[in-house]
Protein backbone atom coordinates (compact mmCIF):
# COMPACT_ATOMS: atom_id res chain seq x y z
CA UNK A 1 0.00 0.00 0.00
CA UNK A 2 1.10 3.60 -0.40
CA UNK A 3 3.58 4.83 2.16
CA UNK A 4 1.54 7.78 3.50
CA UNK A 5 -1.38 5.68 4.59
CA UNK A 6 0.90 2.97 6.00
CA UNK A 7 2.84 5.57 8.01
CA UNK A 8 -0.34 7.10 9.28
CA UNK A 9 -1.63 3.67 10.27
CA UNK A 10 1.44 3.00 12.39
CA UNK A 11 1.01 6.23 14.36
CA UNK A 12 -2.75 6.26 14.82
CA UNK A 13 -4.19 2.77 14.74
CA UNK A 14 -3.42 2.15 18.41
CA UNK A 15 -5.58 5.09 19.49
CA UNK A 16 -8.90 4.24 17.92
CA UNK A 17 -11.67 1.71 18.35
CA UNK A 18 -12.77 0.72 14.87
CA UNK A 19 -16.46 0.92 14.10
CA UNK A 20 -18.23 -2.32 13.33
CA UNK A 21 -18.81 -2.97 9.65
CA UNK A 22 -16.65 -3.25 6.56
CA UNK A 23 -12.94 -3.82 7.02
CA UNK A 24 -13.48 -6.89 9.23
CA UNK A 25 -12.34 -10.29 7.95
CA UNK A 26 -15.45 -11.82 9.49
CA UNK A 27 -17.31 -11.15 6.25
CA UNK A 28 -16.07 -12.72 3.03
CA UNK A 29 -18.58 -10.86 0.85
CA UNK A 30 -17.19 -7.34 0.82
CA UNK A 31 -18.16 -6.23 -2.65
CA UNK A 32 -20.17 -9.00 -4.12
CA UNK A 33 -22.90 -9.91 -6.54
CA UNK A 34 -25.30 -12.46 -5.11
CA UNK A 35 -27.19 -15.19 -6.90
CA UNK A 36 -30.04 -12.79 -7.75
CA UNK A 37 -27.67 -10.34 -9.42
CA UNK A 38 -27.91 -7.79 -6.59
CA UNK A 39 -24.69 -5.81 -6.23
CA UNK A 40 -23.39 -4.96 -2.75
CA UNK A 41 -21.56 -1.66 -2.40
CA UNK A 42 -19.51 -0.86 0.67
CA UNK A 43 -19.98 2.73 1.87
CA UNK A 44 -18.15 4.63 4.62
CA UNK A 45 -19.44 7.90 6.08
CA UNK A 46 -18.54 10.12 9.03
CA UNK A 47 -21.67 12.23 8.61
CA UNK A 48 -24.81 11.57 10.61
CA UNK A 49 -26.86 13.11 7.79
CA UNK A 50 -25.40 10.56 5.39
CA UNK A 51 -26.26 7.63 7.59
CA UNK A 52 -28.42 4.55 7.45
CA UNK A 53 -31.56 6.58 6.62
CA UNK A 54 -29.94 7.75 3.38
CA UNK A 55 -28.77 4.23 2.58
CA UNK A 56 -32.30 2.89 3.09
CA UNK A 57 -33.81 5.54 0.82
CA UNK A 58 -31.34 4.70 -1.92
CA UNK A 59 -32.03 0.97 -1.64
CA UNK A 60 -35.78 1.60 -1.85
CA UNK A 61 -35.25 3.38 -5.16
CA UNK A 62 -32.57 0.96 -6.35
CA UNK A 63 -33.51 -2.57 -5.21
CA UNK A 64 -30.79 -4.10 -7.38
CA UNK A 65 -28.09 -2.47 -5.21
CA UNK A 66 -27.49 -3.33 -1.56
CA UNK A 67 -25.48 -0.98 0.68
CA UNK A 68 -23.10 -2.41 3.28
CA UNK A 69 -22.78 0.72 5.41
CA UNK A 70 -20.17 1.70 8.00
CA UNK A 71 -20.32 4.85 10.12
CA UNK A 72 -17.21 6.11 11.89
CA UNK A 73 -16.84 9.37 13.88
CA UNK A 74 -14.86 12.03 12.04
CA UNK A 75 -12.18 12.00 14.74
CA UNK A 76 -11.52 8.31 14.00
CA UNK A 77 -11.60 8.56 10.21
CA UNK A 78 -7.85 8.79 9.67
CA UNK A 79 -7.05 5.58 11.53
CA UNK A 80 -10.08 3.76 10.13
CA UNK A 81 -9.25 4.59 6.54
CA UNK A 82 -5.59 3.75 7.09
CA UNK A 83 -6.55 0.33 8.41
CA UNK A 84 -8.71 -0.29 5.37
CA UNK A 85 -6.02 0.93 2.97
CA UNK A 86 -3.36 -1.25 4.56
CA UNK A 87 -5.49 -4.36 4.02
CA UNK A 88 -6.76 -3.37 0.55
CA UNK A 89 -10.31 -3.06 1.85
CA UNK A 90 -11.11 0.53 0.91
CA UNK A 91 -14.89 0.89 0.50
CA UNK A 92 -16.44 1.41 -2.91
CA UNK A 93 -17.73 4.86 -1.94
CA UNK A 94 -16.54 6.98 0.98
CA UNK A 95 -16.51 10.39 2.63
CA UNK A 96 -13.30 12.40 2.70
CA UNK A 97 -12.05 15.92 3.36
CA UNK A 98 -9.28 18.43 2.49
CA UNK A 99 -5.89 16.95 3.49
CA UNK A 100 -7.14 13.38 3.26
CA UNK A 101 -8.49 14.10 -0.22
CA UNK A 102 -5.22 15.42 -1.62
CA UNK A 103 -3.28 12.48 -0.19
CA UNK A 104 -5.81 10.04 -1.59
CA UNK A 105 -5.54 11.59 -5.06
CA UNK A 106 -1.74 11.44 -4.97
CA UNK A 107 -1.86 7.82 -3.90
CA UNK A 108 -4.12 6.92 -6.83
CA UNK A 109 -6.99 5.81 -4.61
CA UNK A 110 -9.80 7.85 -6.20
CA UNK A 111 -11.75 7.37 -9.42
CA UNK A 112 -11.54 10.22 -11.94
CA UNK A 113 -15.06 11.68 -12.22
CA UNK A 114 -14.51 14.18 -15.03
CA UNK A 115 -16.61 12.30 -17.60
CA UNK A 116 -19.22 11.31 -15.02
CA UNK A 117 -19.85 14.95 -14.09
CA UNK A 118 -20.84 15.63 -17.69
CA UNK A 119 -23.30 12.71 -17.72
CA UNK A 120 -26.93 12.93 -16.64
CA UNK A 121 -27.75 13.87 -13.07
CA UNK A 122 -29.81 11.46 -10.99
CA UNK A 123 -33.04 13.05 -12.23
CA UNK A 124 -31.84 12.95 -15.85
CA UNK A 125 -32.86 16.52 -16.77
CA UNK A 126 -29.39 18.12 -16.79
CA UNK A 127 -25.78 17.12 -16.35
CA UNK A 128 -24.56 16.19 -12.88
CA UNK A 129 -22.16 19.16 -12.93
CA UNK A 130 -24.97 21.57 -13.81
CA UNK A 131 -26.97 20.68 -10.70
CA UNK A 132 -24.29 22.26 -8.49
CA UNK A 133 -23.65 25.86 -7.59
CA UNK A 134 -20.53 26.45 -9.71
CA UNK A 135 -18.47 27.76 -6.80
CA UNK A 136 -18.76 24.41 -5.02
CA UNK A 137 -17.20 22.49 -7.89
CA UNK A 138 -14.55 25.16 -8.42
CA UNK A 139 -13.65 25.11 -4.72
CA UNK A 140 -13.20 21.34 -4.85
CA UNK A 141 -11.19 21.45 -8.07
CA UNK A 142 -8.80 23.98 -6.52
CA UNK A 143 -8.03 21.43 -3.81
CA UNK A 144 -7.37 18.68 -6.34
CA UNK A 145 -4.93 20.84 -8.28
CA UNK A 146 -2.78 20.89 -5.13
CA UNK A 147 -2.46 17.13 -5.55
CA UNK A 148 -2.21 16.77 -9.33
CA UNK A 149 -0.49 20.01 -10.31
CA UNK A 150 -2.70 19.93 -13.40
CA UNK A 151 -5.70 22.24 -13.77
CA UNK A 152 -7.13 19.85 -16.34
CA UNK A 153 -6.98 16.86 -13.99
CA UNK A 154 -8.99 17.85 -10.94
CA UNK A 155 -12.30 15.95 -10.67
CA UNK A 156 -11.87 13.13 -8.17
CA UNK A 157 -14.78 13.80 -5.84
CA UNK A 158 -18.05 15.68 -5.53
CA UNK A 159 -19.19 18.09 -2.80
CA UNK A 160 -21.86 17.18 -0.31
CA UNK A 161 -23.85 20.27 0.69
CA UNK A 162 -22.87 23.91 0.76
CA UNK A 163 -20.95 23.85 4.01
CA UNK A 164 -20.82 27.19 5.79
CA UNK A 165 -20.34 28.24 9.38
CA UNK A 166 -22.48 30.66 11.37
CA UNK A 167 -23.23 31.30 15.02
CA UNK A 168 -26.32 29.67 16.50
CA UNK A 169 -27.42 31.54 19.62
CA UNK A 170 -30.24 31.75 22.13
CA UNK A 171 -31.99 35.03 21.47
CA UNK A 172 -33.70 34.81 24.87
CA UNK A 173 -30.29 35.11 26.57
CA UNK A 174 -29.36 38.03 24.34
CA UNK A 175 -32.61 39.80 25.23
CA UNK A 176 -32.13 39.08 28.94
CA UNK A 177 -28.66 40.64 28.89
CA UNK A 178 -29.48 43.46 26.50
CA UNK A 179 -27.12 42.20 23.79
CA UNK A 180 -27.29 42.94 20.08
CA UNK A 181 -26.12 40.72 17.24
CA UNK A 182 -22.44 41.62 16.68
CA UNK A 183 -21.34 42.94 13.32
CA UNK A 184 -17.71 43.65 14.29
CA UNK A 185 -15.08 41.69 16.19
CA UNK A 186 -15.10 44.24 19.00
CA UNK A 187 -18.84 43.80 19.45
CA UNK A 188 -18.43 40.01 19.39
CA UNK A 189 -15.79 40.07 22.14
CA UNK A 190 -17.85 42.50 24.23
CA UNK A 191 -20.78 40.08 24.01
CA UNK A 192 -18.55 37.17 25.02
CA UNK A 193 -17.37 39.12 28.07
CA UNK A 194 -20.94 39.91 29.14
CA UNK A 195 -21.98 36.29 28.64
CA UNK A 196 -19.03 34.99 30.66
CA UNK A 197 -19.71 37.42 33.50
CA UNK A 198 -23.33 36.28 33.52
CA UNK A 199 -22.23 32.69 34.12
CA UNK A 200 -22.49 31.33 30.58
CA UNK A 201 -19.84 29.69 28.45
CA UNK A 202 -19.74 32.31 25.71
CA UNK A 203 -19.11 30.20 22.62
CA UNK A 204 -17.93 26.80 21.38
CA UNK A 205 -17.13 25.26 18.04
CA UNK A 206 -19.50 22.43 17.16
CA UNK A 207 -17.22 19.58 18.30
CA UNK A 208 -13.67 18.52 19.05
CA UNK A 209 -12.92 17.67 15.42
CA UNK A 210 -13.24 21.38 14.58
CA UNK A 211 -10.62 22.83 16.94
CA UNK A 212 -8.70 24.18 13.94
CA UNK A 213 -11.61 26.42 12.88
CA UNK A 214 -10.53 29.37 15.02
CA UNK A 215 -6.97 29.84 13.70
CA UNK A 216 -8.14 29.22 10.13
CA UNK A 217 -10.76 31.98 10.48
CA UNK A 218 -8.17 34.31 11.96
CA UNK A 219 -5.53 33.54 9.32
CA UNK A 220 -7.98 34.37 6.56
CA UNK A 221 -8.17 37.86 8.03
CA UNK A 222 -4.56 38.41 9.05
CA UNK A 223 -2.79 36.73 6.11
CA UNK A 224 -5.11 37.76 3.28
CA UNK A 225 -3.25 40.90 2.18
CA UNK A 226 0.12 39.15 1.99
CA UNK A 227 -1.17 36.05 0.25
CA UNK A 228 -3.78 37.47 -2.09
CA UNK A 229 -2.59 41.00 -2.81
CA UNK A 230 1.17 40.71 -2.42
CA UNK A 231 1.34 37.17 -3.85
CA UNK A 232 3.29 35.62 -1.00
CA UNK A 233 2.94 31.88 -0.52
CA UNK A 234 4.22 28.98 1.51
CA UNK A 235 5.49 27.00 -1.49
CA UNK A 236 8.32 29.43 -2.29
CA UNK A 237 9.01 30.38 1.31
CA UNK A 238 7.86 34.00 1.06
CA UNK A 239 5.36 33.00 3.76
CA UNK A 240 6.29 30.68 6.62
CA UNK A 241 4.69 29.51 9.83
CA UNK A 242 6.87 32.05 11.63
CA UNK A 243 5.43 34.93 9.58
CA UNK A 244 3.98 37.56 11.87
CA UNK A 245 0.48 37.27 10.42
CA UNK A 246 0.48 33.49 11.01
CA UNK A 247 1.66 33.97 14.58
CA UNK A 248 -1.01 36.63 15.03
CA UNK A 249 -3.74 34.12 14.20
CA UNK A 250 -2.46 31.65 16.77
CA UNK A 251 -2.09 34.37 19.39
CA UNK A 252 -5.71 35.40 18.82
CA UNK A 253 -6.79 31.81 19.43
CA UNK A 254 -4.81 31.68 22.67
CA UNK A 255 -6.36 34.95 23.80
CA UNK A 256 -9.86 33.58 23.13
CA UNK A 257 -8.94 30.52 25.20
CA UNK A 258 -7.20 32.38 28.03
CA UNK A 259 -10.14 34.78 28.32
CA UNK A 260 -12.37 31.86 29.28
CA UNK A 261 -14.84 32.30 26.43
CA UNK A 262 -14.45 28.72 25.18
CA UNK A 263 -15.57 25.68 27.22
CA UNK A 264 -12.94 23.91 29.29
CA UNK A 265 -13.69 20.68 27.39
CA UNK A 266 -13.39 22.31 23.94
CA UNK A 267 -10.59 19.93 22.95
CA UNK A 268 -12.54 16.79 23.83
CA UNK A 269 -16.28 17.54 23.62
CA UNK A 270 -18.04 15.72 20.80
CA UNK A 271 -21.11 17.02 18.99
CA UNK A 272 -23.56 15.51 21.47
CA UNK A 273 -21.76 17.05 24.45
CA UNK A 274 -21.76 20.52 22.86
CA UNK A 275 -25.42 20.23 21.91
CA UNK A 276 -26.36 19.21 25.45
CA UNK A 277 -24.44 22.14 26.95
CA UNK A 278 -26.43 24.46 24.70
CA UNK A 279 -29.84 22.90 25.32
CA UNK A 280 -29.20 22.89 29.09
CA UNK A 281 -28.58 26.65 28.98
CA UNK A 282 -24.90 26.47 29.93
CA UNK A 283 -23.58 27.50 26.52
CA UNK A 284 -24.86 30.68 24.84
CA UNK A 285 -23.52 30.31 21.29
CA UNK A 286 -22.13 27.68 18.92
CA UNK A 287 -20.08 28.22 15.78
CA UNK A 288 -21.69 25.48 13.74
CA UNK A 289 -22.55 24.16 10.29
CA UNK A 290 -26.21 23.88 9.24
CA UNK A 291 -26.15 20.10 9.01
CA UNK A 292 -25.42 19.90 12.76
CA UNK A 293 -28.33 21.99 14.07
CA UNK A 294 -31.20 19.52 13.64
CA UNK A 295 -30.96 17.95 17.10
CA UNK A 296 -30.94 21.37 18.75
CA UNK A 297 -33.84 22.62 16.66
CA UNK A 298 -35.91 19.56 17.49
CA UNK A 299 -35.04 19.38 21.20
CA UNK A 300 -34.65 22.99 22.34
CA UNK A 301 -36.77 23.78 25.44
CA UNK A 302 -39.71 26.15 25.12
CA UNK A 303 -37.85 29.03 26.79
CA UNK A 304 -35.25 29.07 24.01
CA UNK A 305 -35.53 31.31 20.97
CA UNK A 306 -33.03 30.14 18.39
CA UNK A 307 -31.45 32.41 15.81
CA UNK A 308 -28.24 32.65 13.78
CA UNK A 309 -25.78 35.32 12.66
CA UNK A 310 -22.71 35.37 10.45
CA UNK A 311 -19.36 35.30 12.24
CA UNK A 312 -17.54 38.68 12.03
CA UNK A 313 -13.95 39.02 10.83
CA UNK A 314 -11.32 39.60 13.48
CA UNK A 315 -9.50 42.20 11.33
CA UNK A 316 -12.77 43.69 10.06
CA UNK A 317 -12.18 42.46 6.51
CA UNK A 318 -15.21 41.02 4.68
CA UNK A 319 -15.70 37.73 6.50
CA UNK A 320 -15.34 34.60 4.39
CA UNK A 321 -16.72 31.30 5.61
CA UNK A 322 -15.09 28.03 6.32
CA UNK A 323 -16.55 25.26 4.25
CA UNK A 324 -17.61 25.44 0.65
CA UNK A 325 -16.79 21.92 -0.50
CA UNK A 326 -15.34 20.70 2.77
CA UNK A 327 -17.36 17.46 2.79
CA UNK A 328 -16.44 15.32 -0.20
CA UNK A 329 -17.70 12.02 -1.56
CA UNK A 330 -15.38 9.88 -3.66
CA UNK A 331 -15.27 6.47 -5.32
CA UNK A 332 -12.55 3.86 -4.90
CA UNK A 333 -10.47 3.79 -8.10
CA UNK A 334 -10.47 -0.01 -7.94
CA UNK A 335 -14.14 -0.62 -7.25
CA UNK A 336 -15.54 -3.61 -9.10
CA UNK A 337 -18.82 -1.78 -9.63
CA UNK A 338 -18.14 1.73 -10.95
CA UNK A 339 -21.58 2.15 -12.55
CA UNK A 340 -23.41 1.26 -9.35
CA UNK A 341 -21.05 3.41 -7.28
CA UNK A 342 -21.77 6.37 -9.55
CA UNK A 343 -25.51 5.78 -9.29
CA UNK A 344 -25.23 5.80 -5.51
CA UNK A 345 -23.11 8.95 -5.49
CA UNK A 346 -25.48 10.72 -7.85
CA UNK A 347 -28.37 9.86 -5.52
CA UNK A 348 -26.60 11.08 -2.37
CA UNK A 349 -25.89 14.44 -4.03
CA UNK A 350 -29.25 14.67 -5.85
CA UNK A 351 -32.16 17.06 -5.63
CA UNK A 352 -34.32 13.99 -5.03
CA UNK A 353 -32.40 13.17 -1.85
CA UNK A 354 -32.47 16.74 -0.58
CA UNK A 355 -36.18 17.18 -1.33
CA UNK A 356 -37.36 13.89 0.18
CA UNK A 357 -34.90 12.94 2.92
CA UNK A 358 -36.14 14.37 6.26
CA UNK A 359 -32.69 14.13 7.81
CA UNK A 360 -31.48 16.79 5.34
CA UNK A 361 -34.10 19.30 6.49
CA UNK A 362 -31.52 21.74 7.88
CA UNK A 363 -28.82 21.16 5.27
CA UNK A 364 -27.97 23.84 2.69
CA UNK A 365 -27.66 21.74 -0.44
CA UNK A 366 -25.61 23.90 -2.80
CA UNK A 367 -27.80 22.50 -5.58
CA UNK A 368 -30.17 24.26 -7.93
CA UNK A 369 -33.88 23.52 -7.50
CA UNK A 370 -33.99 22.62 -3.79
CA UNK A 371 -36.45 24.58 -1.64
CA UNK A 372 -36.94 24.65 2.14
CA UNK A 373 -39.97 25.32 4.31
CA UNK A 374 -40.20 29.03 5.26
CA UNK A 375 -39.53 28.49 8.97
CA UNK A 376 -36.46 26.39 8.17
CA UNK A 377 -35.26 28.85 5.55
CA UNK A 378 -35.36 31.63 8.15
CA UNK A 379 -32.96 29.75 10.43
CA UNK A 380 -30.67 28.92 7.51
CA UNK A 381 -30.43 32.50 6.23
CA UNK A 382 -27.27 33.32 8.17
CA UNK A 383 -25.57 30.20 6.79
CA UNK A 384 -26.41 31.22 3.26
CA UNK A 385 -25.35 34.81 3.96
CA UNK A 386 -22.03 33.49 5.27
CA UNK A 387 -21.16 32.39 1.74
CA UNK A 388 -21.74 35.87 0.25
CA UNK A 389 -18.07 36.86 0.50
CA UNK A 390 -16.82 33.47 -0.67
CA UNK A 391 -14.91 30.77 1.15
CA UNK A 392 -11.57 30.47 2.83
CA UNK A 393 -9.55 28.07 0.66
CA UNK A 394 -9.44 24.68 2.36
CA UNK A 395 -5.68 24.70 1.92
CA UNK A 396 -4.62 28.27 2.78
CA UNK A 397 -2.19 28.42 5.64
CA UNK A 398 -1.35 24.77 4.91
CA UNK A 399 -2.35 22.98 8.09
CA UNK A 400 -4.77 20.85 6.05
CA UNK A 401 -2.48 20.10 3.11
CA UNK A 402 -1.85 16.53 4.26
CA UNK A 403 -3.20 14.02 6.72
CA UNK A 404 0.02 14.05 8.74
CA UNK A 405 0.09 17.84 9.20
CA UNK A 406 -3.62 18.08 9.95
CA UNK A 407 -3.45 15.32 12.56
CA UNK A 408 -0.41 16.81 14.30
CA UNK A 409 -1.91 20.29 14.32
CA UNK A 410 -5.26 19.27 15.76
CA UNK A 411 -4.36 16.48 18.16
CA UNK A 412 -1.01 17.70 19.48
CA UNK A 413 0.02 21.26 18.66
CA UNK A 414 -3.26 23.09 19.30
CA UNK A 415 -4.16 21.54 22.67
CA UNK A 416 -0.62 21.74 24.01
CA UNK A 417 -0.26 25.33 22.86
CA UNK A 418 -3.51 26.40 24.47
CA UNK A 419 -2.74 24.69 27.79
CA UNK A 420 0.75 26.23 27.89
CA UNK A 421 2.82 23.08 27.36
CA UNK A 422 4.18 24.35 24.02
CA UNK A 423 5.12 27.94 23.29
CA UNK A 424 4.31 29.57 19.98
CA UNK A 425 7.86 29.32 18.61
CA UNK A 426 7.80 25.56 19.09
CA UNK A 427 4.39 25.21 17.42
CA UNK A 428 5.43 27.29 14.41
CA UNK A 429 8.75 25.47 14.07
CA UNK A 430 7.05 22.08 14.20
CA UNK A 431 4.52 23.09 11.56
CA UNK A 432 7.28 24.42 9.32
CA UNK A 433 9.29 21.22 9.66
CA UNK A 434 6.26 19.10 8.81
CA UNK A 435 5.47 21.32 5.83
CA UNK A 436 9.06 21.30 4.56
CA UNK A 437 9.04 17.50 4.76
CA UNK A 438 5.77 17.48 2.84
CA UNK A 439 7.21 19.70 0.09
CA UNK A 440 10.33 17.55 -0.19
CA UNK A 441 8.28 14.35 -0.46
CA UNK A 442 6.09 15.84 -3.18
CA UNK A 443 8.67 17.48 -5.43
Amino acid sequence: MKRKWIALLMTSIMTVTLAAGCGSKESEEKTAENADGQVTLRVLSTMEICGQETMDLFMEENPDIKIDFTYVPATDYSAKFSAMASSDEIPDVFWTQAGYYTDQIKDGLLMNLEDALESDAYEGDMSWRETYDAQLIENLEDMAVMATGDENDCDYGVPFALTTTAVLYDKAIYDELGLEVPTTWEEFINNCEVLKNAGYTAIAQQNNSCVDWWPRLFWDQYCREEMEEEGKNFEDGSMTFQSESVRQGMEAYKELWDSGYLPENAMTADLQAVQQMFIQGKLAQILITPSKIEYIMENAPDNMELATYTFPGIADLPARSLGGSSNIWAINAETEYPDEALEFLKFVTSRTNYNTNPILKYTVSGLKGVEKEPEVQEVLEAFEAASANGFIPDIYVPVTVSTEIKTAFMSDLIPNYLNGTYDLDYVCDELQTLYDDYLEANQ
